[in-house]
């Protein structure tokens, strides 16, 4: 594989990239974490769930929405350890504690230390009209002491730029760098809907949420979150076979959401240059590299940025298949052809010369011909056996346009 460096932000201002913890921004972050807390196992993190002061019913998904989005947030910044959710959740229910105790300084050091957390997150937030507010402090464990505290107001509709706020405030006041990862989505009714999902799963209603879990993935594809919690809800059902089928759909939403990443990065970066400076990727040697290569090969497929997009596409076209052939779902396939399209549009007009560009043009012809539409098969034909006509598909092509001239004569 060539080991090329080549810039890649002109596809990035047109590849919509998805969200939490990204490979790079993981690594570029830790470059800067303050000596002091350089190694984040130092500092293990929890957020407790947020309390609903206003006990308005149509805000109490931000209890655990809130402190979920928090931690992606915080361990995305490189300076700590996160304690997940699913372990919150555990020692909630074996200690059977009241979301009101959570929330009360005195008492929220004691969840913190049988979590192993040294620093400790407590809110709340107040939800009257269309206004919103959040406020958060974050707590010593073991002394009890605030070490610092934030609060935001703004709109329901600004619920998500709020929480990303929150959390840049409180990795301020707790010392660690700035967050600068994708949000995981830019869709509000696909958070909101993941996470009255969740309340639904910690419930133990597992069919009504994994009906809201499908919604909320629908709503956002490329959301990686409601497909962990179709798997889990899968589990709790004991129906292994459509848990199998989601965790091979998570694993190619996963890839496709890193290799966006990579693709969009300030700086492309190829296996090759891994492997030549690992150090620089957050590997200890070429082995480790070597390593990761293996367990994801999808992320590092490509030696340049539209040799990756071609990969992309291929991902893309796989999980439309899965899609439709594990869970019938139509709605899914047809977003991804509609990113095998863009994809190729974005790859065009940031490389118009690239060589490798006829195979990005010739998915979407498959894409075209695929959902029959006859004059796109016949016009991206016509632009490949035009410009392309030593592509190694020309065959292929020549019968598609034959094939598109006699489907429109036959409909005039």
């Amino acid at each position: 594989m060539a080991q090329k460096i080549l810039s890649s932000s002109k596809l990035s201002t047109i590849i919509n990239v998805g969200p939490f913890a990204i490979f790079m921004a993981l690594i570029l972050s830790l470059a800067f974490t303050p000596k002091s807390f350089a190694d984040p196992k130092e500092r293990p993190l929890s957020v407790l769930y947020f309390a609903n002061t206003t006990n308005n019913p149509d805000a109490a998904w931000l209890s655990k929405g809130l402190a979920d989005m928090l931690v992606s947030d915080l361990a995305a910044s490189g300076a700590f350890s996160i304690i997940e959710r699913a372990e919150l959740e555990k020692i909630l229910r074996e200690q059977e504690l009241a979301l009101s105790g959570l929330v009360d300084e005195q008492s929220a050091p004691q969840i913190g230390k049988l979590l192993g957390a040294k620093v400790l997150v407590v809110g709340s937030y107040i939800f009257k009209g269309t206004d919103l507010r959040f406020d958060a402090k974050a707590l010593d464990v073991e002394t009890g002491t605030v070490v610092c505290a934030a609060s935001v107001l703004g709109t329901v509709d600004q619920a998500l730029d709020m929480e990303r706020d929150l959390a840049n405030r409180l990795a301020s006041g707790l010392g660690a760098p700035p967050i600068h990862t994708s949000p995981a989505t830019a869709s509000l009714k696909a958070v909101e809907t993941y996470y009255r999902g969740i309340d639904l799963l910690d419930a133990g209603r597992y069919t009504e949420a994994v009906e809201l879990f499908g919604l909320s993935s629908r709503e956002d594809p490329g959301f990686l979150k409601p497909g962990k919690g179709l798997e889990d809800a899968y589990r709790y059902l004991k129906d292994f076979r459509k848990q199998r089928y989601q965790r091979e759909i998570n694993g190619l939403i996963a890839d496709i959401s890193d290799l966006t990443k990579r693709i969009s990065a300030p700086v492309f970066y190829s296996f090759g240059d891994m492997v030549r400076d690992p150090q620089k990727f957050g590997f200890k040697d070429a082995q480790e590299a070597s390593a990761f290569y293996r367990s994801r090969p999808n992320v590092l497929n490509g030696s340049t940025p539209v040799e990756a997009t071609w990969f992309l596409q291929y991902l893309y076209r796989d999980l439309a298949g899965k899609t439709v052939e594990y869970f019938g779902d139509r709605e899914t396939a047809v977003y991804c052809r509609q990113k095998i399209l863009s994809l190729a549009d974005a790859a065009q007009k940031a490389y118009p010369t690239d060589p490798f560009l006829p195979e990005l043009i010739y998915q979407k012809l498959l894409v075209y011909r695929e959902t029959q539409d006859w004059l796109k098969v016949r016009d991206t034909c016509e632009q490949i056996m035009s410009n392309y006509g030593d592509y190694r598909m020309i065959t292929s092509v020549e019968d598609f346009y034959a094939e598109a001239l006699g489907k429109l004569e036959s409909s005039q």
